[in-house]
């Protein structure tokens, strides 16, 4: 009696298990296995119930034995299919962990040894882990940096800024921003931003790169400043032309005109005064086409730069100070641009450098075009200098003024000077069609 009662409670126990298996079909991709895995467990409780009958009923019979032998053959071999697809999806598993473990460490690998700053952050901008390169920039501990914010790193300028930019990022997925980040000991950091979306680890997080953008605050900085500066002495030269230039030619016939109003003519009779009027009119006129001609050459936008730059070179030429040899041949833009009037300013600006330090006795401009971009070659044969030294150090204010103007339109200035060897530059612009 005792042996029917077991086989009845292992009977249902099976039935059980076969229930729990398949429930486990939802939880798992290996549904094949545990498919077979089911039919097996059901199979073992029919071969169960045979049992049972043939004791109860036919008492041993042949027939059902045969079956139940049969049945637990079934079984073996559905249990054998069963444990070795599922010890190969063990294998994989096993794979598919040590190559996440790889990935992981090389994800770390490059997280702590990257030149950028990694910043992970949750939706409230709370720091969730922080790079190698952040920690040493900003000059905090990992644990003090993971119970600050965003917030808490950032100028007070830019403080405000920080849920603006998250919503930004929630919305479109990526964003792109400057911003300034508060070291430990007070200094400021310019930044620029690179943040997206993520998973990590079963959650969304925002991961942002930081490119330390400090030198570029700095150039941009000094270039503006040099473009104030240029403006301040082209303003203070275009002053001084008026004052020393016009002026005194439009005082003097100030002068004689109201000694023809008021008709006294003690030393100069009316005709000598008319012909001292013309002739200072047509001299002021001279000079303001001068003054205007120092500003924005007509020529230049009259005939182009080709015309403009021979104009002046021959200007130049007829000193005998100094021999320009010119080709614009294969320039072959026309239509006036900005970036020609920085090439023109660049080219007389270099002259001038020639003239006044180099004792060169020639020079060599070479201009030309290709689709769009031009390219201006300069060379003289002077003294030659330090051509670094001089870019950055205030007396060479000149060369960086070219470098500086070349810059503000995307162009590229190189220079190449040695002690008694000239000088080169390149100047390369993409001109805008």
């Amino acid at each position: 009696m005792l042996y029917h009662f077991i086989i009845l409670i292992t009977t249902l126990i099976l039935i059980l298990a076969s229930v729990f298996i398949v429930r486990m079909l939802s939880f798992t991709r290996s549904r094949r296995s545990w498919i077979i895995m089911t039919f097996a467990v059901l199979l073992m409780a029919l071969a169960q119930v045979l049992e049972l009958v043939n004791l109860y009923f036919f008492n041993n019979n042949e027939l059902i034995l045969n079956i139940y032998f049969i049945l637990n053959l079934i079984i073996a071999v559905l249990i054998t299919i069963a444990v070795v697809q599922i010890g190969t999806i063990l294998k994989r598993l096993k794979q598919s962990e040590e190559q996440r473990a790889e990935s992981e460490n090389r994800f770390k690998l490059l997280f702590d040894n990257s030149s950028d700053e990694i910043f992970l952050a949750d939706f409230e901008g709370n720091f969730i882990e922080v790079n190698q390169e952040v920690l040493k920039r900003l000059g905090y501990t990992r644990e003090e940096l993971m119970k600050k914010n965003f917030v808490d790193i950032k100028t007070p300028d830019y403080a405000p800024l920080v849920q603006k930019n998250i919503e930004i990022i929630l919305k479109n997925g990526q964003h792109v921003y400057e911003t300034e980040h508060l070291t430990k000991d007070g200094k400021i950091v310019f930044l620029e931003m690179n943040s997206r979306v993520i998973d990590y680890f079963g959650r969304k997080a925002i991961l942002s790169i930081a490119r330390d953008i400090t030198e570029r605050k700095e150039m941009e900085r000094r270039i503006a400043a040099a473009i104030i500066e240029t403006e301040e002495r082209e303003r203070k030269r275009f002053a001084a032309d008026l004052h020393d230039g016009l002026a005194p030619l439009l005082s003097t016939i100030k002068l004689y005109t109201d000694m023809l109003k008021k008709g006294k003519f003690n030393k100069i009779s009316y005709d000598e005064a008319i012909g001292a009027v013309d002739e200072l009119v047509d001299k002021a006129i001279i000079t303001t086409r001068e003054i205007s001609n120092n500003i924005m050459p007509s020529i230049l936008l009259d005939f182009g730069l080709p015309a403009a730059i021979k104009n002046f070179c021959d200007y130049i030429n007829n000193t005998n100070s100094i021999e320009i040899r010119l080709d614009t041949s294969q320039y072959k833009l026309t239509g006036h641009r900005i970036e020609e009037t920085v090439l023109f300013q660049s080219i007389k600006e270099l002259v001038h450098n020639t003239l006044k330090h180099a004792h060169a006795k020639h020079i060599e401009i070479f201009l030309e075009s290709h689709d769009n971009k031009v390219n201006l070659f300069y060379k003289d044969d002077g003294k030659g200098f330090n051509a670094e030294e001089k870019l950055n150090h205030p007396t060479g204010f000149g060369l960086s003024n070219i470098a500086n103007k070349v810059k503000t339109i995307n162009g590229l200035f190189l220079i190449k000077s040695k002690e008694n060897e000239g000088m080169s530059v390149l100047i390369t612009i993409q001109v805008k069609s």
